[in-house]
């Protein structure tokens, strides 16, 4: 199932704002657990199976605080315990939509799709060029961790020797990322990203009938969020 970086977004937006706000699962609540549930449905089917798992996790213990919170109502604990289920229960479904939007959009679509909704290049560019320099950053993260793993630098020899395990991990990545910054500003001048210029794109995103139905569905939460408001 290829769904549009439009599409997506729009769901990152809705999903974000009514788990947030809260008045939909509170009128609806089952269309509020739905709405709470579907990014993970998205990242099942990508079989993005270290996310969800993740999810689950957090959200699991979220639940089991609530729990606890009602057998120890007025401990400092349980203050603690509330933030932290009220932070995973009403935020963390829309970072979840938002890191599924972003992991599984290339970035070819993603300039394509902006353009296509008449982003302004001006805002276009900068996304660009960040994405690409964080995609950068996490490759060399990687590397490094492998070379350190080959000279036996694990997370077991931080506490033997904290001083060398940091020196090894961040010395080198602070020396690649001023690098990295470089080349991804020439990338993108190489490729003809000017702002006052036209850039074609060999992408073939488009809205699929998967698309327009789930476009549907986020107007339909949208006018229910609004009926709500004003009612």
């Amino acid at each position: 199932m290829k769904i549009d970086f439009r599409t997506k977004f729009f769901l990152t937006l809705i999903i974000g704002i009514s788990t947030m706000e809260g008045s939909l699962a509170r009128r609806y609540y089952y269309l509020g657990i739905f709405l709470a549930l579907l990014p993970y449905l998205f990242a099942l089917y990508d079989r993005k199976i270290s996310l969800v798992s993740k999810g689950i996790f957090y959200t699991g213990l979220a639940f089991l605080g609530q729990n606890i919170m009602e057998k120890f109502p007025n401990s400092f604990w349980a203050m603690i315990l509330n933030l932290y289920a009220g932070i995973v229960i009403k935020i963390l479904p829309g970072l979840i939509m938002g890191y599924y939007t972003m992991t599984t959009t290339k970035m070819s679509d993603l300039v394509y799709s902006l353009q296509k909704i008449k982003f302004p290049n001006t805002i276009i560019i900068p996304i660009s060029v960040m994405f690409r320099f964080f995609y950068s950053i996490k490759q060399d993260y990687k590397i490094i961790g492998e070379a350190m793993y080959m000279h036996d630098l694990t997370l077991k020899s931080f506490f033997k020797n904290p001083s060398r395990f940091i020196e090894y991990k961040f010395v080198p990545l602070l020396m690649i990322t001023s690098q990295t910054a470089d080349n991804v500003a020439i990338s993108a001048m190489t490729r003809g990203m000017k702002v006052d210029g036209e850039r074609s794109s060999i992408s073939s995103a488009q809205l699929r009938s998967i698309d327009y139905i789930l476009l549907a569905f986020g107007i339909f939460i949208i006018s229910l969020f609004i009926r709500i408001k004003l009612c």
